[in-house]
């Protein structure tokens, strides 16, 4: 029948006209992300607030966008001392390569997710800087404190 297709058509249109506003006030109201959002790469810490970075490189390593640099020194006793952990956070393409390869759980995608800047220099961020990196027995002292502490 001839018209259906313009019935159709005002049918959704008064329905979404009835609806209401569906439009967020931004800077003043903000959606909820959900819980698994992928935004900017964070450092993840000890509960004594000691950064988990062992200084591996497997995060650099696997970053398909060479965003991420590690400047490590290794001391005479086999320790690992970070100097610094930047971050470009305007080449990032948040794909989470580099949370997935780390061994120690060390980084992770926050939920920051506002990160325009006005100054390009901002767009490098030092995610850590001038100390020591974990061990490997650090992380498994951790592991065995945490699994202690479920079977309480």
């Amino acid at each position: 029948m001839w018209g259906l297709g313009l019935l159709n058509g005002l049918r959704i249109t008064f329905r979404n006209m009835l609806r209401g506003p569906i439009t967020v006030q931004y800077p003043y109201e903000k959606l909820e992300l959900p819980e698994r959002a992928r935004w900017a790469v964070g450092p993840r810490s000890f509960e004594d607030g000691s950064p988990k970075c062992t200084a591996c490189m497997t995060c650099v390593r696997v970053c398909p966008d060479n965003i991420l640099s590690l400047d490590v020194e290794t001391r005479e006793d086999k320790t690992k001392h970070i100097k610094r952990f930047d971050y470009e956070i305007g080449a990032c393409m948040m794909c989470g390569l580099c949370v997935e390869a780390c061994p120690f759980d060390a980084i992770e995608m926050t939920h920051e997710y506002e990160l325009a800047v006005t100054d390009a220099s901002q767009l490098t961020r030092s995610l850590i800087e001038d100390v020591d990196a974990a061990s490997a027995a650090r992380h498994r002292e951790a592991k065995a404190a945490a699994k202690g502490g479920e079977d309480v």
